[in-house]
């Protein structure tokens, strides 16, 4: 068997046409988690499995089966409790440097941050990953610039940290614009709770920005704090404040955890036998088939082997139930021959 060791947050998926995303087949989201994807060809017998006192030299070997063959799509959710969104260069970059240890680029133009940055955040003796989300743009959710990239990632948190720019002239306007392209990409990140980090207050127009729209922020709805990630001012307090959104969050998907749904594969007999549209006599059943493949129908020794095992598998009391009669050609599987008991 071959193990393939991926990280923790990796979808597997089957490919479409193009090489588009499919069903998913398996999300790896919890570590040392495992999934079998493929599963491989059942192997055949060498001559010296089918010796008998009176067959002591078998002229004939069993094949092996050929695996699952699969076309998939793989790929990589980063997982984070805390997600930090918001317009390019609102400062996210900052906010996670002066939370952590981690050191994502910081620069005085857009697009600085070119893929997700993960930091661990330490409160008191607790502390929760938060992910540096690239600056969205509008239109991200229909793929503009690397909308799809980024919004994938967010998926994966539990909580975002909205960090709205307050030197901008209109900072409301980002933060409505930040929250349609979540909605409209869907997934529920719409439905993720927020905190809002009003940023870059240690300019002064910011400041006084933040009273003048004092009564609108708190009209939002949405916890909110003024900070500076520049001079680390509020940085702290913020992040207590993301901690205990957290914990709420995760005791609520603790209670509304909804119970596993289990689906038993279907109870199948051994061997099954129907008519095809010519009117012959189709067997169907996982060994049966496998047997049939796996033996060389045009060698007699192996043939007689085969039907032997067929007959003892009970596939001759399930044909001789369909009428069938020694010499009518069945199938088995993709395999025709002749049926002698």
């Amino acid at each position: 068997m071959l193990t393939v060791h991926v990280p923790v947050g990796t979808l597997f998926r089957t490919a479409m046409e193009g090489d588009e995303a499919g069903e998913i087949l398996a999300d790896l989201a919890v570590d040392g988690s495992s999934v079998l994807i493929a599963r491989g060809g059942r192997g055949g017998w060498g001559n010296k499995r089918f010796a008998n006192a009176t067959r002591k030299t078998p002229m004939f070997a069993q094949k092996g089966s050929q695996g699952v063959q699969l076309r998939l799509v793989v790929e990589l959710k980063l997982l984070a409790d805390v997600g930090l969104v918001g317009l390019p260069n609102a400062g996210k970059s900052t906010l996670l440097r002066a939370w952590s240890a981690a050191q994502p680029k910081v620069a005085a133009y857009p697009f600085t941050t070119l893929e997700p940055e993960l930091g661990v955040v330490s409160v008191g003796h607790d502390r929760f990953v938060a992910a540096d989300m690239p600056g969205l743009i509008e239109g991200a959710s229909d793929g503009v610039g690397l909308g799809h990239e980024f919004l994938r990632h967010i998926e994966r948190t539990r909580v975002l940290v909205h960090v709205l720019d307050m030197t901008h002239e209109d900072p409301l306007a980002d933060y409505v614009l930040i929250n349609t392209e979540l909605a409209a990409f869907g997934h529920g990140l719409a439905d993720k709770l927020q905190l809002l980090a009003l940023n870059k207050i240690d300019d002064m127009e910011a400041e006084i920005r933040v009273e003048v729209l004092r009564g609108e922020i708190e009209a939002l709805g949405v916890p909110w704090m003024a900070i500076s990630a520049q001079q680390r001012v509020g940085t702290d307090d913020l992040s207590v404040a993301a901690w205990r959104v957290l914990g709420a969050e995760r005791e609520r998907e603790v209670h509304e955890a909804p119970a596993p749904i289990l689906r038993p594969e279907p109870q199948r007999r051994r061997v099954e036998v129907e008519r095809d549209a010519k009117g012959m006599a189709v067997v169907r059943g996982q060994t049966a088939e496998w047997l049939a493949r796996t033996f060389d129908v045009d060698d007699y020794e192996a043939k007689r082997e085969l039907l032997d095992r067929l007959n003892r598998l009970g596939v001759g009391r399930a044909l001789q139930r369909a009428g069938v009669k020694d010499g009518d050609r069945v199938r088995i599987g993709d395999v025709e021959l002749e049926w002698v008991r």
